[in-house]
C-alpha cells in the first residue's frame, strides 16, 4: 500500500491505550491526548503540500529569478560608470562597470541585489529566533505561518506599484518579503516531524511496540495514556539498549518506516512547490514576450507570485490542523504580551545551544548545513547576474534560464529516491559531489580558452544540473534533520535550521559581492563555492544518524520544565 494513502484502513486496528510511562510529569505537562494528536488525514497532508505549492512560487519566481534582475535594473537606472561617473547605458564597453552610490559608498549595480539579500537574511534570522520556540506552544505554529505568509504576499503585490528606478523602495519590499517567507517556512517545516509521527503506519508500529512492552512487563493495570512515537515509549535508556530481538526488530521497522515516509513526504512537498513555480514562470514568460521583455513584466511576475502565495494559503488556513503544543504558561490568568513570546524564544535558543554536547549529531549536521545552504544560495544568487552581466543574455533568455532549474528540480525530487537506493546520508553525500561539479567547471573558464561557462548553452546545461541536484539535496537534508529533532520542539529546531540556512547565507553572497567589486569578475567567486561545498562533505559523513535519533529522544525525556 502506498505510504501516502493515509486514509485510515478499517481493517487496521489502532490501539490508543497504553500504560503510563516512567516519567509521568512530562506527559502531564505536555497534555498529550487523542484530541491533540489525531491520526494524519489525507486532507491535512494535502494542505501541507498546498502551502509548499503556494509559497515556493515566491521563492522560485521572485527571490531566485525576478527580484535580483529588478534590483540590478533599477540600480543601473540610477548608476554611473565606474571610470568617469557618466550615466550608465546599454552601449557601454564590457570592461566598464556600472556603480551606484548608497549612503556614500560606491557599489557595483550587480552587487546591490546581493547586499540587499544579505541584509534581509540577517533580519530574517533575528525574526526567526524571536518566534522559533514560541511556535511550538498552543496553536501558534499555524497562526504565525499564516500571518507571515499574508504579510509577505502583500509585499510582493506592492512591487507592481514601484516607480521605475526606485531601487531603495524595491530593496525594502524585498527585505520584508524575504523575512516573512523565511519565518513562515520555518513554521511549515516544523509540521514535518509532527505529520510523520502521526502517520497511520508509524502510529500502528508504535502501538505494536507499546503493546509488546505492556504484555512483556505485565503492566495492563496501569493508567491509559496516548503515545505517538517510539521516543516517548522507550523513555528509559535500558529499553533503547534492549537485547530483546523482537523489540529490536520492531524498533528497526519503525525507524525504516519513518525514514521512508519522511523522505517521500518531504520530496513531494518540494515537488509541489517546484510545480507551482514552473506554472507561474511559464505564465510570466508569456507576459514577458507580450511586453517585449521589459522590467515592468518582471514586476508583474513578482505581483502574481504574491497573489498566488496569498490565495493558496487560504486552503492551508482551512484544512491544516493547528496540532497545538502545550501552553506557553500554565497560569491561565496571566496575560501574555508579545514581549513574553520574544523573550521566551531567545531564552530557549540559548538553552538549546547549551545542549550542543547532548545533541552532538544534530549540531554537527547544522554546521554542514551552513556550508551547504551558503553554497547553494551563492550559486543561485550569482547565476542570473553572471548570465546578465557576463554573458549578456537578454530578459527572455534569463526567464527561460530560471525555468529550467525548477523543472529539473521537480523531476529530481520525484525520480531520484526511486533511482538511487541509498540511505539518506549517503544520498546527500552523492548529491554534494554532484553539486561540486558546477563551481569546478566555472573555474575552468579562468584557465581554458574554451569551456568553463563561456556560452549560454553551457549555462543552460548547468541550470538543469543545478536544479536536479538542488531539488533532491534540499529534500534529503530536511528529512535527515527532521529525524534529529527532539519531539515537542519541532519549530524551535527548524528555526535553528533556518538560522543556519538563511541566517548564515549572507556570508557567501556578501563575499562574492566584495570579490566582484574588487576584481570586476564574477568568475572568481566560483573558488569560494568550491571551498564551501567541499568542506560540508566530511562533516556529513561523520554524522551518526542512529546516535542522533537516540540523543533527540533522550533530549525530550530529559527536558526540564521551562514554563
Amino acid at each position: 500500500m502506498d505510504e501516502f494513502d493515509i486514509e485510515i484502513n478499517p481493517n487496521v486496528e489502532i490501539n490508543d491505550s497504553s500504560t503510563s510511562l516512567p516519567n509521568k510529569t512530562i506527559f502531564k505537562q505536555l497534555k498529550i491526548n487523542e484530541k491533540q494528536e489525531p491520526i494524519l488525514t489525507k486532507k491535512e497532508l494535502f494542505a501541507w503540500y498546498f502551502y509548499a505549492f503556494a509559497c515556493e512560487v515566491y521563492s522560485v519566481v521572485s527571490i531566485s529569478s525576478f527580484i535580483p534582475l529588478i534590483l540590478e535594473q533599477f540600480a543601473s537606472e540610477n548608476g554611473v560608470t565606474s571610470i568617469d561617473h557618466l550615466p550608465c547605458n546599454t552601449a557601454k564597453e564590457e570592461e566598464v562597470r556600472c556603480v551606484v552610490n548608497i549612503f556614500g559608498f560606491w557599489i557595483d549595480t550587480a552587487s546591490f541585489s546581493l547586499y540587499t539579500f544579505s541584509l534581509s537574511v540577517i533580519l530574517q534570522a533575528i525574526t526567526t529566533i524571536s518566534i522559533g520556540a514560541t511556535a511550538d506552544h498552543g496553536a501558534m505554529r499555524k497562526t504565525l505561518l499564516l500571518n507571515f505568509a499574508f504579510v509577505g504576499s502583500i509585499s510582493a503585490m506592492l512591487f507592481l506599484l514601484i516607480p521605475p528606478g526606485s531601487f531603495i523602495i524595491a530593496g525594502i519590499l524585498t527585505i520584508i518579503g524575504n523575512v516573512c517567507f523565511g519565518v513562515a517556512f520555518v513554521c511549515f517545516n516544523g509540521y514535518l516531524p509532527v505529520i510523520v509521527r502521526n502517520h497511520r503506519d508509524v502510529r500502528r508500529i508504535s502501538n505494536e511496540i507499546k503493546n509488546y512492552i505492556i504484555n512483556k512487563n505485565n503492566t495492563d493495570d496501569q493508567h491509559d495514556s496516548q503515545v505517538e512515537d517510539y521516543e516517548s515509549i522507550l523513555e528509559e535508556r535500558k529499553l533503547l539498549n534492549s537485547q530483546d530481538p523482537i523489540l529490536i526488530d520492531l524498533i528497526e521497522n519503525l525507524l525504516k518506516t519513518k525514514d521512508r515516509i519522511s523522505t517521500h513526504i518531504s520530496a513531494r512537498g518540494f515537488a509541489s512547490g517546484y510545480f507551482g513555480g514552473i506554472i507561474l514562470l511559464t505564465i510570466c514568460l508569456s507576459i514577458s514576450f507580450l511586453l517585449h521583455t521589459s522590467t515592468y513584466s518582471l514586476q508583474i511576475g513578482v505581483f502574481l507570485s504574491g497573489i498566488w502565495w496569498s490565495l493558496f494559503s487560504l486552503f492551508v488556513a482551512k484544512w491544516l490542523q493547528p496540532r497545538p503544543g502545550p501552553p506557553l504558561f500554565f497560569d491561565e490568568e496571566r496575560k501574555i504580551r508579545w514581549i513574553d513570546y520574544v523573550t521566551f524564544s531567545w531564552k530557549r535558543l540559548w538553552k538549546t545551544i547549551l545542549q550542543v554536547k547532548k545533541l552532538e549529531m544534530t549540531f554537527r549536521f547544522l554546521i554542514a548545513w551552513i556550508l551547504i545552504s551558503d553554497g547553494c544560495t551563492a550559486i543561485s544568487s550569482v547565476a542570473l547576474l553572471f548570465a546578465k552581466t557576463t554573458l549578456n543574455i537578454d530578459t527572455s533568455g534569463l526567464i527561460i534560464l530560471t525555468l529550467t532549474a525548477p523543472i529539473s528540480a521537480l523531476i529530481s525530487t520525484l525520480l531520484f529516491p526511486r533511482l538511487i537506493k541509498l540511505s539518506v546520508k549517503k544520498s546527500t553525500i552523492l548529491l554534494l559531489f554532484m553539486l561540486l561539479f558546477i563551481p569546478i567547471y566555472g573555474c575552468l573558464g579562468l584557465i581554458l580558452p574554451i569551456g568553463g561557462l563561456k556560452t549560454s548553452g553551457e549555462l543552460y546545461f548547468m541550470a538543469l544540473w543545478f536544479g536536479f541536484v538542488l531539488g533532491s539535496l534540499q529534500s534529503y537534508c530536511r528529512t535527515m534533520f527532521a529525524e534529529l529533532v527532539p519531539r515537542g520542539r519541532e519549530t524551535e529546531f527548524f528555526a535553528l535550521y533556518a538560522i543556519t540556512d538563511k541566517g548564515s547565507s549572507w556570508f557567501g553572497p556578501s563575499l562574492i559581492a566584495i570579490i566582484i567589486d574588487i576584481t570586476h569578475e564574477i568568475r572568481y567567486g566560483f573558488l569560494l563555492l568550491i571551498v564551501l561545498i567541499f568542506l560540508s562533505i566530511p562533516i556529513i559523513w561523520f554524522v551518526d544518524e542512529k546516535k542522533g535519533k537516540e540523543d533527540a529522544g533522550n533530549s525530550f525525556t530529559e527536558n526540564e520544565d521551562t514554563f
